[in-house]
């Protein structure tokens, strides 16, 4: 008999939360198929908007990518464990601890020439500038960073203004800029486009120039109109050019570095020399279009004079299209010593999801590249990535013993601006100690049907009826519910009867992440509904074992609009999106939510304070931090007796960790394990039944009347011999009766006679 609860429970009882020092978490990675084809980076969580580098993390010689999404501001590390020339990458996790957290754009580059990365990145909010960390290995060769000391109020790099006083290097948080030695003098310049949107400007480092060397970042507005040309955004991604070597093009009125007021709409820029002649040619990437529109330098270092332009780059090979808002990388992936060219949407949210990563090889050389396309789903295609937004549940759909994962999605990218939502389903293909997925259904249940009303499609599975089988809810975009009954029975494979909408015409707001559990205890299951404004809805279920019923008013008691007081939003945010899974252990719940930000918030004291205030026991579970709208679900998929831990985000991704959180204890728990069958006899009674279940250790029972109400409750079971219980005083009729342990949970029917 399957389980008819699947919520996961804590993995250990009250007392040993609190006594818990660490929660730690391993970075995990289960085999993973699809199409036949083993995915090589299954776990690392997806790629939206991706910005791509090369460093050395651990002082080898070999050149390692370094990879940050600008969706969730999530940095990710593959590590280079092949050798010269052949490079083999290892999807490398931990080396996110030698990293500060970073938002918005990050470019690594050498700027004091010890061979070592440093990091440029956008500078702290609010404040739209630029911040610098000084790269170094330990003593152990581990890269590590310290902030570059700028003795400015705000720490970032500063110019001084032509009116006198100084401001910070205004980059926006949109925009993606150059650092590159431009005028070759050995350090690194920046470029970046006029505040005013239009011109580009040459921020020159004078390092070189006053006698440091490389070892510092002094900057100055050389040139306010840097190779001639003006970005009119008219008539396409195609920029006006200027005439003459020394001229800049359009009624140019020079900005002179002067205060921050206005903004540019956004672009990305990438400088190589293409040709071979010494000076830096220029990709660049506009917000409002498709294409990369190649700049060739005529000029020379000194000064840029930009005479040509490809506005569909590359265009003699296959031209990067991506939409919106393109961004350009050139980095040496394949080892080969030549730099490869890279490009990805630079937007968050509308912008490709699944191909978003475009590799164009060098089959030239550094000084003349020839790029040529080999795939728009570089890394991507390791991945699981469902587009945008990823909400799993673990579930055995075929009854084989072995935990599977549903998973719902926002949408793929569709270029019409439609939606394409889907529930997916992977199955578990190997052992109940060594778990392995495979993609066996791209649209369970035929789900993206619905896409042209309905997308963020949410996932939960539990028994609603009592008839010991697992029905099907799915949240969705609307804050409304889909609704399908498991017609199966218990112990077959999921068989779902029509699929119905607005579930008792409950709306919760928007994308509503329904999640069952009995939190009053009175033998029914509750509903919890977490939505976009960061609360939880509690519905609480007013019917009967098998005739469940909700009132869909949230503001009408018994339903809790805002449950336990819990809001993920941030100060300053209206966005919340809480993804609850509730961990049950008997006498307490506790409740882990992801958030809109990307932490998992932890609380506890729930029970029996459902319309107080939750108690927060972590804001940031575990330190972790997995990336924007992160749905977390937990289960024991490798029956090791320890939780494990699944974590969708909105790159449309999943991550996996095992924990040290043992299952003891554990009420509810959705195990891999056939719960025993249950004998009770005999059925019709009117003195005495008893109950014979074959369990491990203690176990419950709970008897109801088909109105819900709990008539009796016998703790403290045992499962090595039969147990009578005395049924007297009782009036004829049909009953409930529950049996559960940690483990387990089901329902027998029985008949009182007079």
């Amino acid at each position: 008999m399957r389980p008819i609860v699947v919520f996961v429970a804590m993995l250990f009882s009250l007392s040993a939360v609190f006594a818990q020092s660490s929660i730690q978490l391993s970075p995990w990675q289960p085999a993973v198929s699809i199409d036949g084809r083993a995915l090589r980076y299954p776990f690392a969580g997806g790629l939206n908007n991706p910005q791509v580098c090369a460093i050395d993390l651990n002082n080898d010689n070999l050149q390692d990518l370094y990879i940050f999404d600008r969706t969730g501001n999530v940095q990710l590390f593959f590590e280079n464990q092949g050798q010269p020339g052949q490079p083999f990458y290892v999807y490398a996790p931990q080396w996110e601890a030698q990293f500060p957290p970073l938002t918005d754009w990050v470019l690594l580059r050498d700027y004091n020439g010890d061979g070592i990365e440093d990091i440029f990145a956008y500078g702290d909010a609010p404040f739209s500038g630029v911040r610098v960390y000084r790269g170094y290995y330990t003593s152990d060769n581990k890269i590590a960073f310290s902030r570059y000391n700028f003795d400015n109020p705000l720490n970032l790099i500063y110019i001084p203004l032509q009116t006198g006083g100084e401001t910070q290097l205004y980059i926006s948080a949109i925009d993606y800029p150059a650092v590159d030695d431009l005028d070759c003098d050995g350090d690194l310049d920046m470029a970046t486009f006029n505040i005013n949107g239009g011109y580009a400007e040459l921020y020159k480092n004078f390092s070189v120039e006053m006698g440091y060397g490389r070892d510092s970042l002094i900057y100055r507005l050389a040139d306010d109109c840097w190779g001639g040309f003006y970005e009119s955004g008219i008539g396409g991604n195609q920029v006006d050019l200027s005439p003459t070597a020394n001229g800049c093009s359009g009624n140019f009125q020079g900005g002179g570095g002067e205060a921050v007021t206005f903004r540019h709409a956004g672009s990305t820029l990438l400088t190589f020399d293409a040709d071979n002649d010494g000076d830096k040619d220029l990709v660049l990437g506009d917000l409002s279009y498709v294409h990369l529109n190649f700049l060739t330098n005529g000029g020379n270092c000194a000064n840029a004079w930009f005479v040509d332009q490809d506005l569909i780059y590359p265009s003699y090979n296959v031209p990067a299209e991506l939409i919106y808002f393109p961004a350009s990388f050139y980095v040496d992936v394949d080892g080969d010593g030549h730099r490869d060219m890279l490009a990805a949407p630079n937007q968050k949210g509308g912008s490709q999801d699944v191909e978003c990563l475009w590799l164009y090889e060098n089959t030239g050389t550094d000084g003349q590249p020839d790029f040529s396309l080999l795939t728009r789903r570089w890394l991507v295609d390791e991945m699981i990535d469902l587009g945008t937004g990823a909400l799993p549940f673990p579930v055995d759909y075929n009854a084989d013993g072995l935990l599977d994962i549903v998973v719902g999605n926002n949408s793929f990218f569709q270029i019409s601006g439609n939606k394409d939502a889907r529930l997916l389903l992977f199955k578990n293909v190997g052992t109940p100690t060594d778990p392995a997925f495979e993609l066996v259904d791209d649209d369970y249940l035929g789900f993206s049907q619905y896409s042209n009303s309905s997308f963020w499609f949410a996932p939960a599975f539990g028994d609603l009826d009592s008839d010991g089988d697992l029905d099907l809810l799915v949240g969705e975009q609307n804050g409304r519910l889909f609704y399908a009954q498991n017609t199966a029975g218990a112990g077959q494979p999921l068989a779902f009867g029509p699929v119905q909408y607005s579930y008792m015409n409950i709306s919760i707001g928007q994308a509503s992440i329904p999640r069952l559990i009995d939190l009053n205890r009175d033998g029914l299951m509750d509903l919890v509904v977490g939505e976009r404004s960061g609360n939880l809805n509690y519905f609480q279920n007013q019917g009967t074992p098998t005739q469940p019923m909700f009132n869909s008013d949230f503001s009408v008691s018994p339903n809790i609009q805002l449950m336990g007081g819990v809001d993920t939003r941030v100060p300053g945010s209206t966005i919340g999106y809480a993804a609850p899974w509730f961990l049950d252990y008997g006498q307490q719940v506790q409740v882990l939510t992801g958030t809109n930000t990307g932490r998992l918030e932890w609380y506890g004291d729930v029970l029996g304070n459902l319309t107080g205030t939750f108690s927060l026991i972590e804001e940031t579970f575990a330190g972790l931090n997995a990336g924007s709208q992160t749905c977390p679900v937990m289960a024991d998929w490798n029956n090791d007796g320890q939780l494990d831990l699944l974590v969708g985000n909105q790159r449309g991704g999943l991550q996996f960790f095992q924990t040290n959180i043992t299952t003891e204890g554990i009420v509810g728990l959705n195990t891999v394990a056939e719960a025993p069958d249950a004998r009770v006899f005999p059925n019709p009674a009117s003195q005495e039944i008893t109950v014979s279940w074959a369990v491990d250790g203690r176990y419950a029972a709970t008897l109801y009347d088909l109105n819900g109400r709990m008539l009796k409750q016998w703790d403290s079971l045992s499962g090595d011999t039969p147990q009578p219980l005395a049924i007297t005083g009782l009036p004829a009729g049909m009953y409930a009766l529950q049996l559960r342990n940690a483990r387990h949970a089901l329902i027998r029917k029985i008949a009182i006679m007079e």
